[in-house]
């Protein structure tokens, strides 16, 4: 972003903040994504928390999972909660819980494990402004004591407008 110093009335010195293209020379592609993340204590079978709001338009890029202190093997799905007006509610399940078990931290020789997501290109990828992202626990009788779960997302926009407003 830049600033621009402008004169306004009575000779006094205002900031105005202009929103410039994200595709330029000056920010490469690692700077054109952000990370979210979520932690949480001790988290049992059928949890459902909330990883983020999406601020932006976006697509999913990248997620990643660790857990501490694992009773049984425990597993993370990713979901969003949409809400369009004149449509109604809808949840839809990103990646499944299955296929993304968290590694015991430390123990198991793995730090963090990538989650499972779909193919690049997938429509389930693709985010709207004030999306809510969440995980959700399965396997029964399984449990962790700490969890995190990090997320990347991409704009899809050059000039991003947060959550609907400037």
């Amino acid at each position: 972003m830049s600033l621009e110093l402008f004169q306004g009335t009575h000779g006094m010195t205002n900031e105005r903040i202009i929103n410039m293209a994200i595709v330029n020379r000056t920010l490469d592609v690692s700077e054109q994504r952000k990370v979210f993340e979520t932690k949480a204590g001790a988290t049992a079978t059928g949890i459902t928390g909330i990883v983020c709001v999406v601020p932006w338009p976006s697509t999913l890029v990248e997620g990643q999972i660790v857990a501490f202190g694992l009773s049984g093997a425990p597993a993370v799905a990713l979901a969003v909660n949409r809400f369009i007006a004149g449509t109604g509610f809808t949840s839809i399940t990103i990646a499944t819980g299955t296929s993304n078990l968290p590694p015991a931290y430390g123990t198991s020789g793995v730090g963090i494990s990538g989650m499972i997501l779909p193919a690049a290109g997938s429509t389930l990828l693709n985010l709207l402004a004030n999306d809510v992202l969440l995980y959700v626990t399965s396997v029964a009788n399984t449990a962790v004591t700490g969890l995190a779960v990090d997320v990347v997302l991409a704009p899809v926009q050059d000039i991003k407008v947060h959550f609907g407003m400037i």
